[in-house]
This record gives C-alpha cells, structure tokens and sequence, in this order.
C-alpha cells in the first residue's frame, strides 16, 4: 500500500506541507509507504494539452508526477487557500493527471489559510476535482484557519489535537484504500 502525498505550496515554511507531513505520518503508522512529492522541487510547466512547449526538463518533471501518481495506491492532497480556492501550483499539478491516475483510488484532503476563515472551501473544491477523476475522498477532511500561528518556525504543531486530527486523516486514507483494493 503507498500513499502519495502532494503539497501544493511553494513556500519554504509551507503550513500546508508540514501538516501533509503529519498526515502522512498517520498513513505510515498504518503500515503504508509513504511518498511526499513536493511541487517547489518540480519544474512543472503550465498545462497545455499540446505539450510543445514543454522543454526536457519539464517533460521529466510531468514523468516523475505521473510516475508517482500511478504507483500509489491513495492520495493526500494539501494546498494553502488563495482566494477562496486552491493554489495553481496543485490544480495544475492536478492537470498533469489523468483520471486513470485517481481512478478507484482513496484519497485525503487538508486545507490551510493564512486568515482566521476556515480553508474549508478549497477542501470542497478539492472533493470535487477528486470526484470528477473518480477517487473516492474520505469523509472527514482537516481544514486549518489562522494555520501560521498553528506551526512553529520548523513545522511542528503547536497543538496536539491537530497533529492527531492530521494522523487520523492520514491512517482513514489507508483504511479506505485497503477497502477499496479488497472489493476489487
């Protein structure tokens, strides 16, 4: 069982790949092998569906993504709020997928915003895309207001409820895709 996990941040101190790291961390205590693809390492372009733009470099980028996305057997998706819905870097990340990528495959979402509104908006987004590439989302979804003063300088939590929350997250994802691959 592998669980890919896609922060969708390109910040250094990204709030959203630190709790993606927890959440995976659940998935691991769960006996799965765990991958954090983090899209500021990748030099994915745009999305263009005539891709002849697209340089050497990038096409290894879009290979390694796809690769990654094809070997796992779950997701966990995290992305920062911006305006009200999720960052370009994961939609077009996203983009670079197929529904073959997401097919029948389980999938976690966790959502942080800057502000003190809740990110359950973007979550929302994010449930539909997943939906549309026919995953099947957990129910619960770990959606983090004000989450700059939720994590220290280094990533760490501030608040054990949530790191327990974001591991639960992430062992919820595993117990589905176990599900799903035993009724196949």
């Amino acid at each position: 069982m592998k669980v890919l996990g896609i922060s969708g941040s390109l910040r250094a101190a990204s709030t959203a790949r630190a709790a993606l790291k927890i959440a995976l961390e659940g998935a691991a205590a769960a006996a799965a092998a765990v991958e954090l693809l983090d899209l500021r390492e990748l030099d994915l372009p745009l999305y263009d569906e005539d891709q002849a733009r697209y340089t050497p470099a990038n096409r290894e980028a879009i290979t390694r993504l796809q690769n990654a996305a094809a070997a796992a057997d779950a997701f966990i998706l995290a992305s920062p709020e911006y305006h009200g819905g999720p960052s370009g870097v994961l939609k077009n990340a996203i983009d670079h997928l197929t529904g073959s990528h997401f097919k029948g495959k389980a999938a976690g979402i966790v959502t942080v915003a800057g502000g003190r509104v809740s990110p359950v908006t973007t979550a929302h987004m994010l449930r539909i895309i997943l939906r549309q590439l026919h995953a099947y989302a957990v129910p619960q979804q770990v959606a983090i207001p004000a989450a700059e003063k939720l994590f220290d300088a280094a990533g760490n939590p501030a608040d054990g409820e949530l790191s327990e929350r974001l591991r639960e997250l992430g062992t919820e994802v595993v117990r589905l895709a176990r599900a799903l691959a035993h009724s196949s």
